[in-house]
């Protein structure tokens, strides 16, 4: 075991689209600017953690010089260390808790280590590397009380932490030791070898910064069974990707994959749902429109077709709208790709009816050094507050300036800086369904059951995140 794991926990596209993983391998695996800086926040946290100390104590240091991804290293500054520390006091304040609520017990502190979950399946595939577990075990009797992971995030995307299969397989791979049976840790399972869990979300960018499901709370439905069973319906979706012919299904998870077209791949799934979307939402009983033939042989065209379903939107049912409105995104991708076509070919001398590679808007600029051009322009007697306006400091601009504490920007914020609402804009937003308390409590066999080569994993809107 080594690398990146193939089905990374990470990874929150296979459980929902096995294809992905194929589709996906045919690009570099590169990470991007905010996922190198995160990094960085993640290399102090460790740090931290092992060395006992706090997070300003490596303010204006340099931390991981040669490090693969970003071989000059992390500048800390006093903003990392802000955000670092917050994840420090909820790990202390863990283990201050754990030990009370448990008598007797010591709390594991565990850094940057490896969970397998897909070891209690024979995979060998499926692991990932946790960055905080707590172990909470009696001292006498050696019986684990309490399992927590803690997943740490250093970006602003809100995630959910509800069933989120990346904390699911950590806490799934940490308790491994002690509900499987056998010198292979596999089935059967006994989940009562760990008395209780918990999977907790420090993110210092979002409001609150803690977010966990516990067994503590009955309705968070995360008992250690809970845990197998959960673990026990994503391994299901594990074994769809072994197929080579595995299928892509579209959905939000495509947002980052490798292969979305937005991004530069090839995939086209999303958008041929799209379009399958709008062609099936005209009622085909309607007379007068006639169906497009396999051949096109009669009827009419396909973009015809189309407009005939959009020239008249208030014919079209709510449901009907929200339909076409959220295949925009995927038909949109279609003709940007067609687009990149048409100018590549005319920019190889082929021929495109109707269209032509011709210059843009124009624009002016200096014709000498912004040195030259002060110096001109002072002598035709302008002022140097004509010649580089200023501007006052945006709330967001000061409210990140390093040079303020806390407890200063806090006090800017409630005497200087309100919030204006944004205009009403359309967004999308989850699906409302109602769901009776029996149905919330379905279990997660039900919740996999469908796992097919059609339909992999349901979603259950914002329910269940996998970012």
């Amino acid at each position: 075991m080594g690398g990146h794991a193939r089905l990374g926990p990470s990874n929150h596209r296979w459980p929902h689209c096995p294809g992905s993983v194929r589709e996906e391998a045919n690009y570099p695996d590169v990470s991007g600017e905010a996922a190198i800086d995160g990094t960085g926040s993640h290399l102090l946290l460790e740090m931290c953690l092992d060395n006992n100390v706090l997070a300003i104590q490596y303010d204006q240091q340099i931390i991981g010089a040669n490090h693969p991804d970003h071989p000059s290293g992390w500048l800390v500054g006093i903003e990392r260390c802000n955000r670092v520390q917050m994840c420090l006091d909820y790990v202390q304040r863990r283990v201050n808790e754990l030990k009370m609520e448990h008598e007797g017990c010591s709390v594991i502190v565990e850094t940057e280590s490896k969970a397998d979950p897909g070891g209690m399946f024979g995979r060998d595939d499926w692991y990932g590397t946790c960055d905080i577990t707590l172990t909470c075990v009696h001292l006498q009797t050696n019986e684990v009380m309490f399992v927590e992971v803690i997943d740490y995030k250093d970006g602003r995307g809100w995630v959910h932490v509800k069933d989120n299969s990346q904390l699911l397989s950590y806490l799934a791979g940490k308790m491994r030791p002690y509900v499987t049976s056998g010198p292979d840790m596999v089935r059967p399972f006994k989940p009562d070898g760990v008395k209780g869990c918990r999977m907790t979300i420090v993110q210092p960018k979002t409001n609150p910064v803690v977010r966990y499901q516990c067994s503590t709370k009955p309705e968070d439905r995360l008992t250690p069974s809970d845990v197998i069973d959960k673990v026990t319906g994503l391994s299901k979706a594990a074994r769809l990707t072994d197929n080579p012919d595995a299928p892509c299904v579209s959905g939000k998870h495509c947002q980052w994959c490798k292969a979305n077209p937005k991004r530069g791949g090839h995939c086209v799934t999303a958008t041929e749902k799209s379009i399958k979307v709008v062609t099936n939402m005209f009622d085909v009983n309607n007379t007068d429109i006639v169906p497009v033939t396999s051949d096109n042989s009669t009827g009419v065209s396909a973009f015809e077709y189309i407009s005939k379903v959009v020239s008249d939107p208030k014919s079209l049912t709510s449901d009907q709208l929200s339909e076409l409105m959220s295949s925009k995104d995927a038909l949109m991708a279609a003709f940007d790709k067609c687009e990149a076509e048409i100018v590549e070919r005319l920019n190889t001398g082929q021929h495109v009816s109707g269209y032509a590679m011709q210059p843009g808007r124009s624009s002016k600029k200096w014709n000498e050094s912004e040195e030259e051009v002060v110096k001109k322009l002072k002598a035709k007697k302008l002022k140097l507050d004509d010649i580089y306006p200023k501007k006052l400091i945006s709330p967001a601009q000061v409210l990140k300036l390093g040079k303020l504490t806390d407890v200063q920007k806090k006090k800017l914020e409630s005497e200087l800086i309100s919030v204006v609402e944004g205009k009403l804009t359309l967004k999308k937003v989850a699906h409302s369904v109602a769901q009776s308390d029996t149905d919330k409590l379905q279990s997660v066999q039900e919740m996999f059951a469908d796992v097919s080569n059609e339909n992999v994993v349901s979603d259950n809107g914002d329910e269940i995140s996998f970012f």
